[in-house]
């Protein structure tokens, strides 16, 4: 798969594992539905405890699903962009606040790799002035809600979605934090094209019923 066939038939449900337990994360993984919307991100918890080879690992069991590394690069670009790449993830996140640099260097190694480059907007309130500045653009911005103000914060922050697409070419865009089946048709209507859900599929008792329900509700 090429960096252009990635992603390029939306709308896709992001399950995303936050679980720093190898043994629960594989048991989930192989309990989602086999589905070519279902795409699969190695949490940043996930990747601090084992390394971006979880990457591998997760291809292994799903050699088909785009695999996403949840890097959030604040320095280093080139060098991570490079090293996730190299553990064959798909999709790698660097962070919206990191110095323009640093963003650049990511999203250029990046393209060298064949894989796609994710801007996540985590304490960026709107990316629009940095997506503006960047000399190259990212392919994919999430748009995201830090998990510590789910339970506080329960106003979706998406955004001006057309407007961001605009700005990276007409890329996708992504939503996060606290995404739950009544928020699905609200999320779609923003124009989102990927829906980030964690802890509604991963800790569900049913974990296959859990994510077609989101992707029926998707209409994929």
């Amino acid at each position: 798969m090429t960096a252009d066939e990635k992603l390029n038939n939306p709308p896709y449900l992001e399950v995303a594992f936050d679980i720093p337990d190898w043994r629960r994360v594989e048991g989930v993984i192989r309990a989602l539905p086999d589905h070519p919307a279902v795409v699969i991100e190695a949490g940043t918890p996930l990747i601090k405890r084992y390394g971006v080879e979880v990457c591998r690992k997760i291809h292994q069991i799903r050699p088909r699903a785009v695999v996403l590394a949840d890097l959030k690069t604040m320095s280093s670009g080139l060098r991570e962009a490079r090293m996730a790449a190299q553990a064959t993830a798909d999709v790698v996140s660097f962070a919206g606040v990191a110095p323009l640099g640093t963003q650049e260097a990511f999203i250029e190694e990046c393209h060298e790799q064949g894989v796609l480059a994710l801007l996540d907007t985590i304490n960026l309130h709107d990316p629009l002035p940095t997506l503006r500045k960047l000399r190259v653009k990212p392919d994919v911005v999430e748009l995201h809600r830090a998990i510590d103000l789910e339970l506080t914060d329960t106003a979706h922050q998406w955004g001006n979605i057309p407007e961001i697409k605009e700005a990276i070419g007409g890329g996708p865009v992504a939503v996060a934090g606290g995404i739950r089946l009544p928020k699905v048709k609200e999320a779609l209507a923003s124009k989102a094209d990927i829906l980030v859900v964690g802890r509604a599929i991963t800790v569900a008792k049913d974990v296959n019923s859990a994510a077609r329900a989101f992707l029926r509700e998707m209409g994929v």
